[in-house]
C-alpha cells in the first residue's frame, strides 16, 4: 500500500502530519535556554545548522546543510545533524561503544534504514550526521489509528519493510537493540525507516530520547533498552540478539493492529507472562497470530525472521534456494542448445551433466559476493541472469559497501579512491542498471568529484599564475597538486594566459643566468603543465637542448638540498652545461681592459660559489685566473699610490680564493 492509503485508514491527512511534526515536537520539550545558540553554527567547517526539529535526553537533532554538496551544486544537500549532551560525552568508555556503534550503522545501506554518514566531534561537541527524512514515528501513527488499529493491509506494508530491514542487519551481524515504534520512522512517500541501531545500547548508563518524536511516559528507555519492548532475556541482563529483536517485532505487529500494546506496558515475571491473556487483534490474520502470540508469550517457538516473514504472506511462500531459481534458466538454456558449462566455476574442461552444473549453481546459493561475481564469465546468459536476480539485494549491498568509503571522508591523501570506486559502481551499473541506490551513489560520488576537481583547479591555476614552484618544496607541494588534480579532473589542465605569462618569464631568467637548478625545476614543471603551448616552444627548445645534464644537475641540487651530504656531483653534467659558459667567461677575461669588465666576469661567476664544488676544474681555473688579474690590476693602483682604490679589487681577490673555505 501508499501512503495515502496508510494514512487514510488513521483519519488524518499527510500533509496535516508532517507539516506540524516538528512544531509538536519542539513544543513538548520547550526551548531551553541557550539551545537556538546553535543555529546558523558551522559543524568541522561542513555542516550548517538551520532549525531544531527535535529535543531530548540524549540529544537535539537539527535540519543542517552539507555546505561541500552545496557548493557541489548538489540539490540533495540537506542533513539532520544528532548533537548529543555533553553529559554523555564525558565517559570515554560510551564514546568507545558509540563509536562502534555507529561504524556498524555506517557499514548498513538499505532502503529501510536510515542512513548514518559520519560520527565526528566539533571543540568538544560530538554529533552525528543522518539522512534527513520527512514524515513521523510509527508511534503516531498507532495513536492516531485508536482505537481499532491500522487495517491488515497498512500494518503488513509496514511490517514487510521492517523484517526487511531485520533480516539486511541481521545478516551482517548487527542487532537493533531497542526497536520500538518511535524507533520506526514512516515517510511522507510510504517507506519505512529504521533509527538508532545500537545508539540506545551504547550510551546506556543515560536518559535518551525517542529521536523525532515527543518522549512519552509509557515509552521510557533505561540501561539501553525500551523496558515496554524488551525480551525477558534482555530485562535480565543478557546482551541483546536477533531473538530480541523477534520479541520486539511481535509486540509492535501487535500495536498496530490493535493500538494497544500487548501486556499494557507493564514489566512481568515468567509467571505472570503466563498467566497474562491477550486476545488476537481483529486485523489480524490467523497466520500471523500463530507466529506472534509464541513470541510474546516466550514458550520457545523456535520461530525465526524468515517464518515471521512467511506469516505477512498468504500462501505457499515461494522457493528462493539457488537451484529452484536457475533451474528455469537452465533449463532454457539447454533448451536453446548449450551442452556445456567449463572453466571458472568447476574448473574443467569437459562438458558436465545437469546435475554437476545444478550442484554447482547450489554451492552459488550460499557463496560470498566475489565468489559469485567472479563466476560470472562462466555462466550462460540466462543463467547470469537468474543468478544476479536472485542475489541482487545480496552483489548491491555488497558493492554499496565497497563503495561506501569514498564518500563523506574524502582528503587530499585518499583521492586515488574516487576512481577506483567509479570503477567499481560502473561494474556493478552494468549489472542493476536501474538499481536506485547505485545511481545515486554513483551521482553523488560523480558530484564530489567535480566539487573537488573544481576546487583543485582553482588552486593549480592559482599556484601558476603567483608563479609559487620556485623552491624545492613549492615545486613538490605543486607536483601532489597536479598528481590529486588528475585523479578527479577528467581532462588536462590548460594554464591561464598569466600563468604562461609568468612561467615564460622564470624560464628566460634561469636561461640568461645559467640557473641549472632553476631550469631543471621548470622543465619539469613544463611536461607536466605547459607542453605544447606555442607561446613558449621556442624558448623551450632551447631549454631542452641541455636537458639530460641539466636534469643530472637538478637531481644533485634536489639530493643536496634535502640533506644527502654524500651526493655525487655529476661532474660530466657540469662540463656539457658549464663548459661553453666558462670558456666565453675566460676568453672575456683574457679581453678585459678594466675593472668594469673583470666585475662582469665575476658577476657571472658569483652564482656558481654555493652550486659547484671547488674541485671542479674548470670553475677552479677560472676563479683562480680572475684573482690574479684582480690582484695584478691592484698591483698596478697600489704603485700609483692609489691604495683606496685597490682595496676592493685586493678584497674580490681574496674572496675568489676564499671559496668553499
Amino acid at each position: 500500500m501508499d501512503a495515502t492509503e496508510l494514512i487514510h485508514a488513521n483519519g488524518r491527512s499527510d500533509a496535516d502530519t508532517t507539516s506540524t511534526h516538528a512544531d509538536e515536537h519542539i513544543s513538548a520539550f520547550g526551548r531551553p535556554k541557550g539551545r537556538h545558540q546553535r543555529l546558523d553554527q558551522v559543524l568541522k567547517g561542513r555542516y550548517r545548522i538551520e532549525a531544531l526539529i527535535a529535543s531530548g535526553g540524549m540529544s537535539d537533532v537539527y535540519r543542517a546543510v552539507d555546505e561541500y554538496l552545496e557548493q557541489a551544486g548538489s540539490r540533495d544537500c540537506q542533513v539532520a545533524v544528532k548533537i548529543l549532551r555533553s553529559a554523555l560525552t564525558q565517559d570515554t568508555n560510551a564514546l568507545s561503544l558509540l563509536a562502534r556503534e555507529a561504524a556498524k550503522s555506517m557499514r548498513l545501506s538499505h532502503p529501510s534504514i536510515i542512513r548514518v554518514n559520519d560520527l565526528d566531534q566539533d571543540n568538544g561537541t560530538w554529533f552525528m550526521v543522518m539522512e534527513l527524512l520527512d514524515g513521523e514515528p510509527l508511534s503516531r501513527v498507532i495513536q492516531r489509528a485508536k482505537p481499532r488499529g491500522l487495517t491488515w493491509r497498512g500494518a503488513r506494508a509496514v511490517l514487510d519493510q521492517i523484517v526487511d530491514a531485520l533480516s539486511y542487519s541481521h545478516y551482517r551481524g548487527i542487532v537493533h537493540a531497542d526497536l520500538k515504534p518511535s524507533n520506526v520512522f514512516f515517510t511522507r512517500d510510504g517507506h519505512v525507516k529504521l533509527l538508532d541501531f545500537g545508539v540506545a545500547r551504547a550510551l546506556k548508563p543515560h536518559q535518551p530520547e525517542d529521536f523525532l518524536n515527543p518522549r512519552q511516559e509509557d515509552e521510557t528507555t533505561v540501561y539501553g533498552y525500551t523496558p515496554a519492548y524488551a525480551s525477558p532475556s534482555v530485562m535480565a541482563g543478557n546482551d541483546p540478539g536477533a531473538d530480541d529483536d523477534l520479541y520486539a517485532l511481535a509486540c509492535i505487529s501487535y500495536e498496530l493492529l490493535s493500538s494497544r500494546h500487548p501486556f499494557d506496558r507493564r514489566e512481568l515475571s515468567a509467571e505472570e507472562r503466563a498467566a497474562f491473556r491477550i486476545k488476537r487483534p481483529k486485523n489480524m490474520p490467523l497466520r500471523l497470530w500463530r507466529v506472534v502470540k509464541p513470541l510474546l508469550k516466550q514458550e520457545n517457538p523456535g520461530i525465526d525472521l524468515p517464518g515471521f516473514r512467511a506469516a505477512l504472506s498468504p500462501g505457499p511462500q515461494r522457493r528462493i534456494l539457488i537451484p529452484g531459481a536457475l533451474g528455469t534458466a537452465f533449463g532454457l538454456a539447454m533448451v536453446g542448445g548449450y551442452a556445456g558449462f567449463h572453466n571458472g566455476v568447476l574448473g574443467g574442461t569437459e562438458p558436465v551433466s545437469i546435475q554437476q552444473r545444478l550442484a554447482t549453481l547450489e554451492v552459488l546459493e550460499e557463496a560470498p559476493p566475489q565468489r559469485i561475481l567472479s563466476a560470472m564469465e562462466s555462466l550462460e546468459p540466462l543463467e547470469q541472469a537468474a543468478l544476479l536476480k536472485h542475489h541482487e539485494q545480496h552483489l548491491t549491498d555488497y558493492y554499496l559497501e565497497q563503495t561506501n568509503g569514498a564518500l563523506g571522508n574524502l582528503r587530499r591523501d585518499n583521492l586515488a579512491k574516487v576512481p577506483e570506486t567509479l570503477e567499481v559502481l560502473k561494474q556493478a551499473r552494468e549489472y542493476y542498471p536501474n538499481n536506485v541506490d547505485l545511481a545515486r551513489r554513483m551521482e553523488r560520488l560523480q558530484q564530489q568529484k567535480t566539487s573537488l576537481a573544481s576546487a583543485l583547479t582553482e588552486e593549480v591555476q592559482g599556484r601558476l599564475e603567483q608563479g609559487d614552484y620556485e623552491g624545492y618544496d613549492s615545486l613538490e607541494e605543486l607536483k601532489k597538486l597536479a598528481d590529486n588534480l588528475a585523479l578527479v579532473r577528467d581532462e588536462p589542465l590548460t594554464p591561464s594566459d598569466t600563468a604562461i605569462s609568468i612561467f615564460e618569464e622564470k624560464l628566460q631568467s634561469a636561461l640568461s643566468q645559467d640557473d641549472e637548478s632553476a631550469l631543471a625545476r621548470l622543465l619539469t614543471l613544463a611536461d607536466r603543465f605547459f607542453d605544447g603551448t606555442t607561446e613558449l616552444e621556442e624558448t623551450l627548445t632551447r631549454a631542452r637542448s641541455q636537458e639530460d645534464a641539466i636534469e643530472a644537475l637538478g637531481s644533485y641540487h634536489e639530493s643536496t638540498a634535502s640533506g644527502e651530504n654524500a651526493a655525487t656531483f655529476p661532474e660530466e653534467a657540469a662540463l656539457t652545461f658549464y663548459g661553453p659558459r666558462i670558456r666565453d667567461w675566460e676568453e672575456q677575461l683574457r679581453n678585459a681592459d678594466n675593472v668594469a669588465e673583470l666585475n662582469a666576469v665575476y658577476a657571472r661567476l658569483e652564482p656558481l660559489r654555493n652550486r659547484i664544488p671547488q674541485e671542479f676544474e674548470p670553475v677552479s681555473r677560472l676563479r683562480k685566473s680572475l684573482a690574479n688579474a684582480y690582484m695584478e690590476r691592484a698591483e698596478a693602483l697600489l704603485g700609483n699610490n692609489r691604495a683606496s682604490a685597490a682595496r676592493p679589487l685586493l678584497e674580490k681577490a681574496r674572496d675568489l680564493m676564499g671559496w668553499h673555505d
